[in-house]
């Protein structure tokens, strides 16, 4: 296998993009209920 330090490159920026959408949709679906929370309380 040739090592191809621009494959790596696009790869480790495929992995953080990905990482970071996963964790946006976290902090969304936080954001979201806490929101609904305060609007219809228990």
């Amino acid at each position: 296998m040739v090592f191809d330090p621009e494959a790596l490159k696009i790869a480790f920026e495929l992995m953080i993009f990905g990482m970071g959408g996963i964790f946006l949709v976290l902090f969304l679906l936080y954001v979201v209920s806490i929101v609904l929370i305060k609007r219809f309380p228990a």
